[in-house]
């Protein structure tokens, strides 16, 4: 790389993730506007419908400056979390575990995480696979990043729920549960517009 761009790049990879992570983290407290985080029976269709609606435009917001029909993430985001949020698992980014043992947290954190990302992560590559020569890596990523996120997320919720008794403990992990999410995705898409040996 010419010495001369690269700095210009560090600035641009850098701006990219600082964009995606706040936009993203963003997104999920303005969906909180018209979704109350709950347990796994209530969160359903239309938390799932709303969800993604709303993460869907905020992440468009950055990536329509680096893909070519950025409007097909959003459609995906609708269709990924309509879908979760029709089956067994919920909108399950906006899911509270009913126990509060921390080792069931971590588990199902990290099952029902990389269900999650295989899940949108599938469609999500559809949006980016034409336009991204190595999009197939989100196959991967995708999982790995809700799988550690998730059960990070719910662990901390726990613990934060057992220490105040308060059900905002919960919300604190999801938006824990958000933030990593965002910040290893980011790294991800870095990697995959502008990293070419990856």
């Amino acid at each position: 790389m010419n010495p001369q761009i690269y700095p210009y790049a560090i600035k641009t990879k850098y701006g990219f993730w600082l964009k995606w992570v706040f936009v993203t983290v963003v997104g999920f407290f303005v969906s909180l506007l018209w979704i109350e985080i709950g347990e796994r029976p209530d969160m359903g269709l239309l938390a799932g419908v709303v969800g993604g609606t709303v993460i869907g435009f905020a992440q468009w917001f950055v990536l329509k400056q680096y893909i070519y029909q950025p409007w097909q993430w959003i459609f995906v985001n609708i269709l990924g979390w309509t879908v979760l949020g029709y089956s067994h698992l919920g909108a399950i980014a906006w899911v509270a575990p009913r126990t509060l043992d921390l080792f069931d947290r971590i588990l199902y954190g990290l099952i029902d995480g990389s269900q999650v990302g295989i899940s949108i992560g599938f469609l999500q590559w559809l949006a980016l696979k034409i336009q991204v020569p190595r999009a197939w890596k989100w196959l991967w990523v995708s999982p790995l990043c809700w799988s550690v996120g998730l059960s990070i997320g719910w662990a901390f919720g726990g613990v934060m729920r057992q220490a105040t008794e308060l059900f905002l403990g919960d919300v604190l992990g999801l938006m824990i549960t958000w933030m990593i999410v965002a910040g290893l995705t980011g790294i991800a898409l870095i990697r995959l517009f502008w990293i070419d040996d990856w």
